[in-house]
């Protein structure tokens, strides 16, 4: 239940603090190798918690995705639980363009992302994924500088295939450089850096250098020349097999005294590699830095194990480098290393992977698009959308359920509180068990006993003896030959049935009885034989 809330219901994080703890694993793939980093994020602290690294064999291009596969099903297997993971993709797959849009908020950058940058693309923007990260803003001017990045689809597709086939389904799929960029960020000695600064990681098989201004990512480019390049070239130069050549570099370095050593050979080779590094700095400073020089590189990758490697290349770019300070990591007070965990050149991408930059925390190529068939989002959405649901109605009808009865048993106790009342006023209603029958036996009582008292009483009408009164005193009943046969009072009518001797008679009967104020009216009568209401007035009206 607590994944469905802070999955579904809960947003993941409210100004870059985490409201729910979780594990993320930082996966990076090179040729020789998968290495992934399992850190814990709460609040707005992180842990790194454990390093782990697989090794690739060198395979046949149609049966290396497959190994791949495997290996990172191992690798998952390690990591134990976890929560996400990021792939970080390298920077050779990767067209990186930098652009400066009147907008301040991403959304709005959003919208016109594509048209922006369809025109620099060497490929459709149908068949490209996008995004971009914003590396600084002018409140000013109102505009915001962003750096984008375009993959090809289908390039992107391939490189996920192995994921796809281990049954793994990255949530996040971010740039090595992007990652870096990101925890370069995060310390506070780098992030203070002023001026031009390069960094440069040297891998197996590719140069990768991201170049900065006062720590804002201006520009980044990737050289087809690494380690193996070094390797293979000298050993074409030598005749030697590139493995001789790749273990002494891996055991001295270019620190090797032996009269047998091939250290100037190497420096030669490795001079190439740095002829063009020192192009693509200096195409850089021409163009963001005015010829001013960099003033510092920070080197990462497996070029930061090879002794002497980094000296040699910044002696002869006469800048100022070293290798990427693992220890600096600790200068961020949110973020912890385990005793356990040895962070260096080569895995530090990894972590940055498994970190959560607010620089980066946007920034993401995964597309549904490009999801496996990992629908585990939608199908809690569902499912709480049908327990929602159930819970709702069952809520309904549970309080219409406890409202009924409660109503039903107020009715029954008010109802046997209204049968004792009646009961109490009416004896002849002891044996009645239903309130609506001893309503209609007690109404019957009333009306028998109105009718027994009514002329007795003299609350609101006069007494019997005084209609009787009125009657004689109003009528000579020789003069008109009144001959009564029945006299009847009911409640407020008094039925006279009578007989005169002619019409004219008649007519003085009802102008007497017309005449009298016991009497509110008289009904008109044709016959002189007649059966004559007559209405009583209320004592209000009485003389």
């Amino acid at each position: 239940m607590s994944s469905l809330i802070k999955n579904v219901f809960l947003p993941e994080e409210l100004n870059n603090y985490y409201i729910f703890s979780k594990y993320i694993v930082g996966i990076e793939i090179n040729k020789t190798s998968i290495i992934a980093t399992k850190s814990y994020i709460k609040g707005d602290h992180s842990s790194i918690d454990l390093i782990v690294e697989e090794k690739l064999e060198q395979q046949d291009s149609e049966v290396m995705n497959d190994f791949i596969a495997k290996a990172l099903t191992s690798i998952m297997a390690k990591m134990g639980y976890y929560d996400e993971i990021h792939l970080a993709l390298p920077s050779s797959m990767i067209i990186f363009k930098e652009l400066t849009l009147p907008f301040m908020t991403r959304e709005k950058i959003n919208m016109v992302i594509g048209f922006e940058i369809e025109p620099l693309l060497p490929f459709s923007l149908q068949d490209a994924v996008i995004n971009f990260i914003i590396t600084k803003q002018n409140n000013e001017e109102k505009t915001s500088d962003i750096l984008v990045t375009a993959v090809q689809k289908q390039q992107l597709l391939d490189y996920l295939a192995p994921f796809q086939s281990a049954g793994i389904s990255p949530s996040r799929i971010t740039v090595d450089i992007i990652s870096l960029y990101g925890i370069y960020k995060r310390i506070p000695s780098y992030n203070a850096l002023t001026g031009g600064t390069a960094l440069i990681d040297f891998g197996l098989y590719a140069t990768r250098i991201a170049l900065m201004i006062d720590s804002q990512l201006k520009i980044v480019r990737t050289l087809p020349k690494g380690i193996t390049f070094i390797a293979k070239k000298t050993a074409q130069n030598l005749s030697l097999a590139p493995n001789e050549v790749m273990e002494s570099l891996a055991r001295f370095g270019l620190n090797n005294t032996e009269p047998s050593s091939n250290t100037q050979e190497i420096e030669k080779t490795i001079q190439s590699l740095v002829e063009d590094l020192q192009f693509t700095l200096t195409s850089f400073t021409t163009q963001f830095l005015n010829r001013r020089p960099i003033t510092k590189a920070l080197f990462l990758g497996d070029g930061c194990l090879i002794k002497g490697l980094v000296p040699f290349v910044t002696n002869k770019l006469n800048i100022t480098g070293e290798c990427f300070n693992a220890e600096a990591l600790t200068e961020d007070p949110t973020l912890s290393i385990k005793q356990s965990v040895t962070i260096n050149p080569v895995t530090i991408t990894s972590v940055s992977a498994s970190l959560l930059s607010p620089l980066t925390s946007d920034y993401n190529l995964q597309t549904q698009e490009l999801e496996t068939q990992d629908n585990s989002l939608i199908v809690k959405q569902l499912v709480s959308l049908v327990v929602l649901t159930i819970m709702l109605f069952t809520g309904l009808i549970s309080n219409y359920t406890m409202q009924t009865k409660k109503l039903r048993k107020e009715i029954t106790a008010s109802e046997q509180q209204a049968l004792n009342a009646l009961k109490e006023q009416f004896t002849t209603l002891e044996d009645e068990k239903n309130l609506n029958d001893a309503i209609e036996a007690a109404e019957i009582e009333l009306d028998t006993q109105k009718s027994t008292w009514f002329a007795f009483s003299n609350q609101s009408r006069s007494s019997l003896l005084q209609y009787l009164l009125e009657l004689t005193s109003k009528i000579d009943s020789k003069s008109i030959g009144l001959d009564v046969e029945q006299i009847i009072i009911g409640e407020g009518v008094l039925t006279l049935k009578a007989q005169v001797k002619d019409h004219d008679a008649l007519k003085v009967l009802e102008r007497e009885l017309g005449q009298s104020k016991l009497f509110s009216y008289v009904e008109p009568q044709e016959n002189p034989q007649f059966t004559m209401k007559i209405l009583l007035a209320p004592n209000s009206e009485e003389l």
